[in-house]
């Protein structure tokens, strides 16, 4: 199996159980479940989470030094991501509230750790 398709299966496999995770704790506390753009919020980080990872597997022998830099160029492209698609949103009542806040930052989270996982795997080699 190729490294790639490997990152790639991790990186789902880990948002869609933070995502079943997610819902329980949404449902326990008798939240609703699918507001604030949670799909959205994990769909999106998975598939920016998947565009850096094979950034950072595809980067010439050239740049290999630079793979710092593009993991957070990656970050950067997540926070306009946020900024695009849930921030004025999450402000239509003037304020984020904590429910709003975690709709994102959970997916971006274990998105991340997987991303960092890809990038510490390839600078050890």
């Amino acid at each position: 199996m190729s490294d790639l398709f490997k990152y790639i299966v991790q990186i789902i496999l880990v948002c869609l159980v933070t995502l079943g995770v997610h819902i329980m704790v949404l449902a326990f506390m008798d939240k609703p479940l699918f507001d604030n753009q949670i799909i959205t919020a994990y769909a999106g980080n998975v598939a920016l989470a998947v565009l850096i990872v094979m950034g950072l597997l595809k980067v010439p022998e050239t740049l290999q030094n630079s793979r710092g830099f593009l993991f957070l160029l990656g970050s950067f492209l997540k926070f306009g991501f946020f900024f695009l698609a849930f921030y004025s949103n999450f402000k239509v009542d003037g304020a984020i509230q904590r429910i709003e806040f975690f709709a994102f930052f959970i997916p971006y989270a274990a998105a991340l750790v997987m991303e960092t996982k890809c990038l510490i795997d390839r600078l050890s080699k």
